[in-house]
């Protein structure tokens, strides 16, 4: 995962798993899952299993949180994201299209679902006062795209202070060679990226 031009530019250190994690999914609501409501859609079913797995291994250990994008009816919180991405424009609040994909082990009871108009999940929402009240000191980052709304939300969560561990099969994105691309760079330069089965086992020792 690990680029060799940025390994000998100095881009080899890396984040600490912490005490105190919580999990972040970006964006898996119905417009981006399933290609039938919206053409920004695209296959995410693998992904998605995955999540779930965090879901479960998250539990009894710190917050979940989803987050949706969503617009008012005029569009006037949309700002240049709406004349660079069109499509974004059906993402309207209480539409099929901003509602969690039900196959999403989501907890009403329990868990937090953030609405936002940017790419990060930062950006205008109150997440960063959650995650410092919870104390974070991980971040594991799961959700699409990867080359957008993750990659985004990633580079904030580093500068925020909340070191980010990006799930790297649960991301996923329309374009194979955007997701790929954008894992190696998040790997040298912010985040940590590892598989699922790798980043449970780091969750279930914060329990322990």
């Amino acid at each position: 995962m690990m680029d060799p031009d940025n390994v000998r530019g100095g881009f080899a250190g890396s984040h600490a798993a912490g005490d105190r994690p919580a999990l972040l999914v970006i964006d898996f609501q119905n417009a981006f899952t399933d290609p039938a409501i919206s053409s920004l859609g695209s296959d995410c079913d693998a992904a998605i299993r995955q999540t779930n797995r965090l879901i479960a291994a998250m539990r009894g250990i710190g917050p979940v949180i989803f987050t949706i994008v969503a617009y008012d009816a005029n569009h006037a919180d949309g700002g240049c994201f709406h004349r660079k991405c069109p499509p974004l424009k059906e993402l309207l609040r209480s539409s099929p299209a901003s509602s969690l994909d039900q196959r999403l082990d989501y907890d009403p009871a329990r868990d937090l679902i953030l609405y936002k108009t940017q790419a990060s999940a930062f950006f205008g929402t109150p997440l960063c006062g959650i995650l410092a009240h919870a104390r974070c000191d991980m971040l594991v980052i799961a959700g699409c795209t990867t080359s957008g709304c993750v990659r985004a939300s990633a580079v904030d969560a580093m500068q925020y202070g909340f070191p980010p561990f990006v799930a790297q099969d649960a991301v996923t994105d329309r374009s194979a060679a955007q997701h790929a691309s954008n894992l190696i760079d998040l790997q040298s330069k912010y985040a940590e990226v590892m598989p699922t089965e790798a980043l449970i086992p780091l969750l279930c020792q914060t329990a322990s």
